[in-house]
């Protein structure tokens, strides 16, 4: 029934993209049909959750700020959504774990990397907990350029090929490989953003 729901409000709000934005999605293929998955976007407005839920027939679950569970309405679309809640103030263990529970039940997990909005045109650096959560869950990323959404215009999303952070999966990073390891998301999402 949940399911249901999800899916219903899903087609809702695709049609409403469409009609009031316009949406221009390519690569949407790119997408792995089934198995556990992190998508990696650009955040710049609050529209980008349920945009990136309306386009995928894969239901997505996002990691959530905790402030946003506070509000009655927005906790019961968050639990609709199987939302989960982060603290942003600390290294949130329990965020991890569930994120990692979502990856490895075989579900859909979107992220933002850069932990919060940022103007459009300043692709923000990649928060170190995203790093290691997409290191540690060994899963495809599938990077996402969000554009527009603010602008007059067909909003544009972008999906790109996925990939895996094998290369920096050993045991323990130097604050160097870190910093490789964020480039190396940023720049994979950064793709999809000046994709014409």
């Amino acid at each position: 029934m949940k399911n249901f729901i999800y899916q219903s409000i899903r087609l809702i709000l695709l049609a409403v993209f469409k009609i009031f934005f316009g949406i221009k999605v390519r690569g949407k293929e790119n997408l792995p049909a089934e198995g556990g998955v992190v998508l990696m976007s650009n955040h710049i407005s609050a529209y980008d959750p349920p945009l990136l839920a309306a386009i995928f027939s894969r239901p997505v679950r996002f990691m959530a700020k905790k402030e946003l569970f506070k509000n009655p309405i927005m906790r019961f679309v968050l639990y609709l959504a199987d939302a989960f809640p982060v603290d942003r103030s600390k290294n949130d263990i329990t965020a991890v774990k569930n994120a990692l529970s979502v990856i490895r039940n075989g579900e859909v997990l979107g992220i933002f990397p850069e932990g919060t909005r940022r103007p459009e045109g300043k692709l923000g650096t990649p928060k170190s907990g995203s790093v290691m959560l997409a290191i540690k869950s060994g899963a495809p990323i599938v990077p996402i350029g969000i554009k527009n959404i603010k602008k007059d215009g067909v909003i544009t999303v972008n999906i790109g090929e996925p990939f895996t952070m094998e290369k920096f999966s050993k045991k323990r990073l130097s604050k160097e490989e870190r910093k490789k390891a964020s480039k190396f998301i940023k720049d994979k999402i950064k793709k999809e953003l000046n994709y014409k």
